[in-house]
């Protein structure tokens, strides 16, 4: 079992990813802003963080950069519209693990959570 972080401000898509993610056994998280996904970083430590871009506030970016900075670096899906080969070389650059572009197919949300989970040593003190 993991806990997995999703952070967007629409809130359809983060109940969709909720009803994705409890059927593979894990234990979804919601924030709607980047501080609060830091702040849930900070306190629930999780093991993968799947967030979009665009963010009231500061961006899916700067949430992917928190979540790289703990140690071990929580492994970040990123999720955006916006599928642009500058915005995939920023990603890619801050260390993020994965994209997905919007609108996605359940099918694929799946798998790379899946993926990115599959080589993480989880915690086993929850």
């Amino acid at each position: 079992m993991a806990t997995v972080l999703v952070v967007d401000d629409e809130p359809d898509l983060v109940t969709n990813c909720q009803r994705l993610l409890r059927p593979l056994g894990h234990v979804p998280l919601s924030a709607s802003t980047a501080a609060d996904a830091i702040a849930v970083i900070d306190r629930e430590v999780p093991d993968l963080v799947v967030t979009d871009l665009r963010l009231p506030g500061p961006d899916g970016l700067a949430v992917a950069r928190h979540a790289r900075t703990r140690i071990p670096p929580i492994p970040v899906l990123l999720i955006s519209a916006d599928d642009s080969p500058s915005l995939r070389d920023a990603a890619r650059e801050i260390g993020v693990n994965a994209f997905l572009a919007k609108p996605f197919a359940n099918a694929a949300f799946r798998q790379a959570v899946e993926r990115l989970l599959g080589g993480r040593d989880l915690r086993t003190d929850r």
